[in-house]
Order: structure tokens, then sequence, then C-alpha cells
């Protein structure tokens, strides 16, 4: 599993954001909605990858009372998204302390789905979304990769795996993904790609063509040689 814990029969999957919302001193000036959104879609992203669904939701709120309202909300935005009832959120805020700069973690615990398993290698894999970071993220939000069509193609089996990539970039989780062999992209491989702005889909090897139709941008299929 790539970023979840098993525990008993759930999945835990996490994401935090700092210094990223409304304060006057936060480095990213955004919405605190959209901040929760952002956060909270990772961390739904990284369900999809253990071929989870969420059922429970965890949120630690750093950036006081006034915030839970709006990281609610920007949760409960994804769930609408793929057409999902959002679970209940439960969680504790800091309230105590002022904070000079925003903060918040999300936590989803899912249940595993039934689902047909193929190797890695026996997946057709390609790229959906750039590489974003920062307020490229609020400046081009055309490029990150969407959750709706993603979700519909991993229900419809279309997509066999969801391989967010994360802060750490796409050459990474190249290498997590497809070990020493060699992966032709044109997208800039050392680059974050920030809250999963590019996601690696495993295609299933008969539906590429459905895929192409449900993708239709940036939507980039690699080429994996085997390494020597």
């Amino acid at each position: 599993m790539r970023n979840a814990v098993k525990i008993g029969g759930l999945i835990a999957t996490t994401d935090n954001a700092a210094a990223i919302g409304e304060k006057p001193q936060d480095i990213v000036s955004a919405s605190d909605k959209l901040t929760a959104y952002l956060t909270a879609r990772v961390t739904f992203l990284e369900q999809l990858a253990a071929n989870a669904i969420p059922t429970h939701i965890l949120l630690a709120n750093f950036s006081g009372d006034d915030a839970w309202n709006r990281y609610v909300a920007g949760i409960e935005q994804v769930f609408d998204e793929i057409g999902l009832v959002r679970p209940r959120v439960d969680g504790s805020s800091e309230s105590n302390m002022p904070t000079l700069q925003s903060g918040l973690s999300i936590t989803m615990l899912g249940e595993v789905q039934k689902r047909t398993e193929y190797e890695h290698n026996k997946l057709i894999w390609y790229t959906y979304g750039l590489p974003l970071v920062g307020n490229e993220v609020l400046e081009q939000p055309e490029n990150v990769a969407q959750l709706q069509p993603i979700f519909d193609a991993w229900q419809e089996e279309i997509v066999q795996q969801v391989w967010p990539v994360g802060s750490k970039g796409l050459q990474v989780e190249f290498s997590r993904l497809f070990g020493d062999n060699k992966v032709e992209c044109s997208l800039d491989i050392t680059k974050t790609a920030g809250p999963c702005t590019v996601i690696l889909l495993g295609v299933h090897s008969g539906k590429e063509e459905q895929a192409q139709n449900i993708f239709t941008r940036n939507f980039e299929k690699l080429c994996i040689t085997e390494g020597s």
C-alpha cells in the first residue's frame, strides 16, 4: 500500500497543510475551504490507492474554532464532487492558544473494496495532470488532476490502480512502482506535485480507449522498458 496503514479491518490515510490559509502570516494565501478541500482530496486519493472507500474522517484543526466549519465545507466538497455521502467528521480544534499561521490534518479510515487484482506490470500506465506546487495550484486549476473522472474510472475498473504523486515528485514514484525500469515521460519528473496535482493511473490493458475518452486533458501514456 502507498502511504496507507492497515488498522484492523480499516485503511488509514492522512495528509496535512501548514502555513496555507487565511491568517496574515500564512505563506500561501487561500481560503480555508480550499485548503481543506485540497488536503482532503489527497487523503481520499490515498484511500483509492489502497482500494478503499472512507467511512470515518478525523480533523485536527490548528487554526482556531472559527475555521472548523470552513474546513468541514472543504472536506464536503470532495464527496460532493464524486457523488458520495460524506462520512461524519470528528476531531478537535486548538482553541487555547492563538496561532499565527494556519494548520490542519485530515485522517480518513476506509473499508477495502472487492476488486480484480492485477500486477503493476500487467497494467498500462499514464500520468494525469501536471506537477504543480504552491500558488501554481491556485493559478492553474485546469491542470490539476480532477477527482470525478478518476473516481468514475476507478469504480468501473477502467483504472485498476490509482497512484498519487506528492511532494517528492514523479521520479520517486517511478522508482517505487517500476524499480530499475526506464520510464519515458515528458513532464518534469523532479518537480514536486504538491497536493497530488498529478496522478499515476494503471489502466486495464483492454480499456485504454475508454480511459482516453474519460481523461481528455493532460493524460500521457508512459513508455516503460526493462532496465539493464
